[in-house]
């Protein structure tokens, strides 16, 4: 829900909230918070993203980042890997897979 400002209602609501009242509210800890990120330029011209909550490990094939999920008492491990020389986009990827699935349904129907 957007305010007549632009911005999200929910985004307002959460950005005073302490990690155990998020919990206790909503159930999740270690959700995505955009108010969190540290935006750092890179040499190349880029910009990195940085989060608090997030290991990051870099080497020479590639940067691994990973974060926990707190969920209705389940912890979730996301690992996001992100090579050095990609062959396709993120996009790219969803697409294909997306597709692929979209191969197997037709099949089995």
């Amino acid at each position: 829900m957007r305010n007549s400002n632009g911005s999200n209602r929910w985004d307002e609501v959460m950005i005073g909230m302490k990690d155990y009242e998020e919990y206790r509210d909503t159930g999740m800890l270690g959700a995505y918070h955009p108010w969190n990120a540290i935006l750092r330029g890179t040499e190349d011209g880029g910009i990195d993203t940085i989060f608090r909550d997030t290991r990051y490990s870099i080497q020479e094939a590639g940067v691994t980042m990973e974060r926990e999920l707190l969920i209705q008492g389940k912890v979730y491990r996301v690992t996001s890997v992100f090579s050095a020389a990609p062959t396709s986009t993120p996009t790219e990827k969803m697409l294909a897979l997306i597709d692929s699935e979209l191969e197997k349904d037709h099949r089995g129907a």
